[in-house]
């Protein structure tokens, strides 16, 4: 048996937002790039071309490996 229609004059959206709202919580919306568009594609291709060539890879590769074990570990 279907749910009786509310008469709040909300959509579904709106009370889930409102309950979240009401919960303590605070939407946050988040662009990305989109990995599947070609011009995204091309220029990471570019890009990692440009750091494999690069005289300072060696460096380049060690502060990106740095940055994605932050916070540094204690060895």
């Amino acid at each position: 048996m279907p749910r009786p229609a509310l008469k709040d004059g909300l959509t579904k959206q709106a009370r889930y937002r409102a309950a979240k709202k009401a919960a303590g919580l605070k939407e946050v919306r988040l662009w990305t790039f989109d990995t599947k568009d070609p011009a995204f594609l091309a220029q990471l291709k570019r890009e990692m071309t440009a750091i494999r060539e690069s005289p300072a890879e060696t460096d380049d590769i060690a502060f990106v490996e740095a940055l994605t074990d932050w916070p540094a570990e204690d060895k």
